[in-house]
């Protein structure tokens, strides 16, 4: 800032005002795209939470079927389970139930939650043994 000479009033040279503006734009968009960027995290926190939600509503029902016997367990869809059950809030969620050997006690079972998220392909697994009740 220039201090005032006869005849002109003191304020800020354009050079000045160019450099703060500059400024205030470089530290907006440093900020939007920090935005941006937690907007996505948090989302994939979100729909990582709802997978995982997903896969204990199953393994609690599958725990809850093996007092009929690991045949009630093995014999069920539990994809089609999954989806009667409101288990599919993501983009293309898919629920899979798999197991090392189905005639073993314990059972190794796998749930397996599938989904799309902006465009890619998502996955989380969860291993346990179930035995009969």
């Amino acid at each position: 800032m220039k201090e005032g000479k006869e005849g002109k009033s003191p304020g800020f040279t354009l050079v000045e005002l160019l450099i703060t503006v500059a400024i205030f734009v470089i530290t907006t968009v440093a900020l939007i795209g920090l935005y941006v960027s937690v907007a996505a995290m948090n989302e994939s926190s979100r729909n990582l939470t709802r997978a995982m939600a997903d896969a204990r509503a199953v393994l609690e029902q599958i725990r809850n079927a093996s007092g009929g016997g690991l045949a009630a367990v093995t014999g069920t869809n539990w994809t089609t389970w999954a989806a009667n059950n409101g288990l599919t809030s993501l983009e293309n969620e898919s629920v899979t139930v798999t197991y090392v050997n189905p005639a073993a006690d314990p059972l190794d079972v796998t749930v397996r939650v599938d989904w799309d998220e902006r465009g890619r392909a998502r996955w989380k697994a969860v291993n346990t043994l179930v035995t009969r009740r």
